[in-house]
């Protein structure tokens, strides 16, 4: 649902629209959020996976842990059902209070994970003067995504803080029963808070929505409790993903290639066991829809056929010759890397099987996304 619809059905108050109009417009990724990469899996199991995430100024750490944490739990997922065809949407949320850039601030369902990971990345904590925050409006905006007919649907609700009363928004109660008719499963994983009324109140709120929706509930510590645990084979992966990501031609428009720029940005920055999770999800698999030679890699695409006006500026001038001797020394590159990526993800996921133990954010999701999608 558009910002301005969110504003007019709720009723916030004009000064609060105001405010949430001008940052979306800020926003990265606005005007294509969300753009899903289009190749679908054969014979695969649709699983549709929102996470709402309170933003406020409480929740610095939590949201780091998120951060850290999305492509690892993306492989919890194929891990759990091997044929998963996967997209992750998300909403942050806040409060109507004056600090607050936003309201909500969806994101919708994709299979880019890299934009889904620029997303995440973008996310600061602030606002949020009082405790209650706006967690219905939250749920509303992840009931609205586009969530396929056929789709496992789950959502993760991740806070710290109760659901705020407010007169212009829906009871959190209803949203929660309409989710439930629409067959989402909601879970809830509730941050621990200083104040024993407030970790009451928050508790019981998210106990309830789990409740209501048939989802899992999980409290975790102020940190996130994440123990991103490292491996021998981290800084390797991360480097072999970044030869993947070197080998990548975006055809298209000049436009196209700023949003894969900007996803490498954010990728680039990640921590070395997180690059190491994005290695093995992507796997042998290209990263963009754009990416012609994730094209001939998979032999649907090859150098005679691109229009050399939709290739970067590099590679417009060569020759047909010159054009295929690259691209062909870009998949030999990008495949050898990807063999090694295979190898060694093995022997990581080995590894973090004997070391990887732990009871913060991922975990929590983890083991719910494990027993839900067994059922």
């Amino acid at each position: 649902m558009p910002i301005r619809q969110r504003i007019v059905s709720y009723g916030i108050p004009t000064a609060a629209a105001a405010t949430i109009l001008a940052a979306a417009s800020l926003t990265p990724w606005a005007g294509q959020r969300g753009k899903a990469v289009s190749v679908e899996p054969a014979a695969s199991q649709p699983i549709d996976v929102v996470f709402a995430v309170d933003t406020t100024g409480s929740m610095a750490e939590e949201i780091d842990a998120a951060k850290r944490t999305i492509f690892a739990i993306a492989n919890t997922i194929r891990g759990t059902q091997k044929h998963a065809d996967l997209r992750i949407g998300l909403v942050a949320y806040r409060d109507s209070d004056a600090d607050s850039q936003y309201i909500t601030r969806p994101f919708a369902l994709t299979r880019d994970l890299d934009a889904v990971y620029a997303e995440l990345a973008s996310y600061t904590a602030g606002g949020g003067d009082d405790f209650p925050e706006l967690v219905s409006v939250a749920l509303l905006d992840a009931m609205n995504m586009e969530w396929r007919s056929n789709a496992r649907k789950l959502v993760f609700l991740v806070g710290d803080a109760t659901a705020a009363v407010r007169p212009e928004v829906p009871a959190w109660e209803t949203v929660a029963q309409q989710a439930r008719k629409r067959g989402l499963i909601i879970n809830t994983v509730r941050s621990e808070t200083e104040r024993v009324q407030d970790r009451i109140a928050a508790e019981q709120t998210f106990q309830e929505i789990a409740r209501i929706t048939g989802g899992d509930y999980s409290s975790i510590a102020k940190d996130g409790g994440v123990q991103q645990i490292a491996t021998p084979y981290d800084q390797q992966l991360a480097e072999l993903s970044d030869t993947v990501d070197r080998t990548t031609v975006i055809t298209g428009t000049d436009g196209a290639r700023a949003v894969w720029g900007k996803k490498m940005e954010a990728a680039s920055a990640a921590p070395a066991p997180s690059k190491a999770d994005r290695a093995g999800y992507y796997g042998d698999t290209a990263r963009d829809e754009g990416d012609l030679v994730g094209g001939i890699a998979a032999g649907h695409a090859s150098a005679d056929s691109v229009d050399p006006a939709s290739l970067p500026a590099d590679l417009r001038d060569k020759t047909k010759g010159e054009l295929k001797a690259e691209l062909d020394r870009r998949v030999a590159t990008r495949r050898q890397a990807q063999q090694e990526i295979e190898k060694l993800t093995k022997q990581r996921e080995a590894y973090l099987s004997k070391h990887g133990k732990g009871d913060g954010f991922d975990a929590k999701v983890k083991a719910t996304v494990e027993k839900q999608l067994k059922r």
